[in-house]
């Protein structure tokens, strides 16, 4: 049987966004600022049913000569209803294929909220869920 799902909703559970130095991080003729984004994903299975909770954690700071100049944390959920999720594929279908689709919409609240900051444009690279996957896994 093939595995079918379909996201009954998705939503921002949390979103925080500090910029304590305003635009003067970014004054005409100062160093680019060094960029860190952490991707990190959870899902969990709500009471024995079809349906299943999909955290996706996105990190971002900026620092520039050891001064922190903006972090933005986000926890984006999507609820999915998945049929047909075996054992075997249960794992990584979770934590590759759903953050895969969350993660156009959650990007897109990162680069509105930089720039609702008064910071300069800002999108991130596509993920590649797969490969943190395996990563993670390795490493436990």
């Amino acid at each position: 049987m093939d595995v079918t799902a379909k996201i009954i909703t998705q939503f921002i559970r949390d979103l925080s966004f500090e910029n304590p130095h305003g635009l003067e991080s970014f004054k005409p003729g100062s160093d680019r600022p060094m960029i860190n984004a952490n991707v990190d994903v959870k899902a969990k299975n709500r009471k024995d049913t079809e349906i299943y909770e999909v955290e996706l954690n996105i990190s971002v700071n900026a620092i520039r000569d050891e001064k922190k100049l903006y972090i933005i944390d986000l926890k984006y959920i999507g609820i999915f209803e998945i049929k047909n999720l075996t054992d075997d594929v249960k794992e990584p279908y979770l934590l590759v294929e759903c953050p895969r689709q969350l993660f156009p919409f959650a990007r897109r609240i990162i680069y509105d909220m930089h720039s609702d900051g008064g910071l300069p444009p800002l999108m991130l690279d596509p993920v590649n869920f797969a490969d943190l996957y395996e990563k993670r896994k390795k490493q436990n």
